[in-house]
């Protein structure tokens, strides 16, 4: 979809609308638009604005008589142009604080304390995906093309074993591709974990270092897609504060929040979601909102998505789920200033 093409007015009318919406989670009407104006507008005015909006599909109308809310697109315009991540007040930050204890325990009842925090503390729900770190270290790394769109990647490692992943290879590469990609792998970091591997690799791209780019870039998709274990049943996952979701005017119809509840117990489309996002979430906070999730795209939620490494122990990528009527300052900042408190710990442990 093209952007939207806003005005100066139609831009500051938007901002209003959507942090008035926020604030009070009901259709914003033109009357309480028009009080809530930095300027002095007529309802009229305001109308003749918002009409200009729906055209753009950035507001539209729940019922005939009632106020307009922002939609999906009109989120993302917000999110790009004016948030502002909020640091934590001291109230919350002495809660957010509570998540960081247990931190020396195993990733996956670390995550459970942390997990039940985040989702009482930021409002919303929860779900974890704890990864131990295998302790097997690279021998020899192998890709073999199976046919178009396929490969099977090799995975020879120090405890003697030997694991085939058929994987996807979308990319088509050729098999003298491939062999150099294992060669290289093999070369540059036998002796590593996959997830260390991994984060040698993202280092070396924030690094901006040139030499073997192409093929270090290549190596960051293959291990992107690498795929979880079939033999190892369903995957850790772990969920809090689904019960908060059921509260809010957005999930009041019960056969939508039982339909949403049984997308929440299919673990094996939550870890996806948190793979997919694991990566780029161990930079910074990544932001879904609606359709941007492929996982939960039928639903009006916002999703937010950390990736935090607790060193040896493993790593832990958490996301908070809740509607697109989200106070995005507020928990970006949140989780901002959380997660770097956790590395913060772990980096003096």
């Amino acid at each position: 979809m093209a952007q939207p093409n806003l005005n100066p007015r139609g831009e500051s009318v938007l901002r209003t609308l959507i942090e008035t919406y926020l604030e009070e989670g009901e259709p914003v009407g033109s009357r309480l638009l028009a009080k809530r104006y930095p300027e002095a507008l007529s309802s009229a005015t305001i109308r003749n604005v918002l009409s200009d909006l729906e055209d753009e599909s950035m507001v539209a109308q729940p019922h005939t008589s009632a106020g307009r809310i922002p939609t999906e697109r009109a989120y993302r315009y917000y999110v790009d142009r004016w948030l502002k991540a909020l640091p934590p007040d001291p109230e919350v930050e002495g809660r957010l604080t509570a998540a960081l204890d247990g931190l020396d325990l195993d990733p996956e009842s670390w995550a459970r304390h942390a997990g039940r925090t985040l989702a009482e503390v930021m409002g919303g729900v929860c779900v974890a995906l704890p990864l131990p770190f295998t302790q097997s270290r690279l021998v020899r790394l192998e890709f073999v093309p199976v046919g178009s769109g396929r490969l099977v990647a090799v995975w020879v490692g120090s405890l003697g074993e030997v694991e085939h992943r058929l994987m996807e290879n979308p990319w088509n590469h050729s098999e003298a591709v491939l062999m150099e990609l294992g060669n290289y792998a093999t070369a540059q970091f036998a002796g590593l974990t996959l997830a260390e591997m991994r984060s040698r690799l993202l280092d070396a791209l924030r690094l901006g270092v040139q030499q073997g780019e192409t093929i270090r870039m290549r190596l960051q998709e293959l291990a992107a897609r690498w795929p979880e274990d079939p033999g190892a049943g369903d995957p850790p996952v772990l969920i809090s504060g689904l019960g908060q979701l059921g509260g809010l005017p957005e999930f009041e119809d019960v056969a939508r929040f039982r339909d949403l509840v049984a997308a929440f117990e299919e673990h094996g489309r939550l870890a996806r979601l948190l793979n997919a996002f694991a990566g780029r979430a161990s930079e910074d906070v990544q932001l879904l909102l609606g359709s941007e999730n492929p996982y939960f795209d039928a639903w009006p939620l916002a999703t937010a998505v950390r990736t935090v490494a607790l060193g040896p122990a493993g790593f832990v990528t958490f996301a908070l789920v809740g509607p697109l009527r989200m106070d995005y300052g507020r928990v970006m900042g949140g989780l901002r200033w959380w997660s770097r408190q956790v590395q913060s710990r772990r980096g003096q442990s």
